[in-house]
């Protein structure tokens, strides 16, 4: 059977209706890489341990900016739109999930979590960061494009499962990582030296990267790897 992997989803509220949704990108490169996934709506914090038991590894998806509160700052001017029932569920289903020692993998507002959920800190709008580049928020119509570079550090996990030292990647995020929680390390860096990636080594499988692999992994082999490695690692963990 396929590993199940739990796939974290966000709210969207209109006039009517609250909806709970996810692109779904996201869901077709987990089955090409060969997971079933299964979406995880937004529930309360008990509910967690019986979603662990469900999945063998889970999926952080991209959304709304994380909350400043946790990681100990004030909401600034350029800060994005906020859930804090998303970030609350979220930050306790990442920090339960490694204590089971699930596979996990952060793509975007994932990495970001990831990065917070373990203790390290947030730039609130790429303005924030000096001389960082404006491609890391891509145009919509660019957004299935790969149009900026990043450095895939040697001697990283992502290294070993990329196989290259640079790859052009399509990005859509205003917030970056800042300070990397003492569990993590880098594993890429922009052209304008931003982080691009965390990984964390003590832990069975625990990478997140900034840009969005799901847009180019239906059609980039290279960008396929990482699903594909991610999902051994959930088949390992059995």
């Amino acid at each position: 059977m396929r590993p199940r992997i739990g796939v974290t989803s966000w709210h969207h509220q209109d006039a009517e209706e609250q909806w709970e949704y996810i692109r779904d990108n996201y869901t077709r490169a987990v089955s090409k890489a060969g997971g079933l996934p299964s979406i995880l709506p937004i529930a309360s914090l008990d509910l967690i341990p019986e979603y662990l038991e469900t999945v063998d590894g889970l999926l952080f998806t991209g959304g709304e900016d994380v909350h400043p509160s946790f990681y100990g700052e004030m909401v600034l001017e350029r800060c994005g739109k906020i859930d804090e029932k998303r970030d609350l569920f979220e930050i306790e289903l990442c920090r339960q999930a490694l204590e089971r020692d699930l596979p996990v993998l952060g793509i975007c507002r994932g990495c970001q979590l990831i990065n917070v959920a373990l203790g390290g800190t947030l730039y609130q709008d790429l303005s924030y960061r000096p001389g960082t580049s404006p491609l890391h928020d891509a145009p919509k119509e660019r957004r299935g494009e790969p149009i900026h570079g990043v450095k895939i550090l040697p001697e990283t996990r992502l290294g070993q499962i990329m196989g290259v030292g640079e790859a052009k990647v399509t990005s859509s995020h205003h917030q970056i990582l800042r300070e990397i929680a003492p569990s993590l390390k880098m594993n890429a860096l922009g052209e304008d030296g931003a982080i691009e990636g965390v990984e964390g080594e003590r832990f069975r499988f625990l990478l997140a990267v900034q840009w969005h692999p799901e847009r180019l992994a239906l059609h980039d082999p290279l960008h396929l790897r990482l699903f594909r490695a991610f999902i051994e690692s959930t088949i390992r963990a059995r």
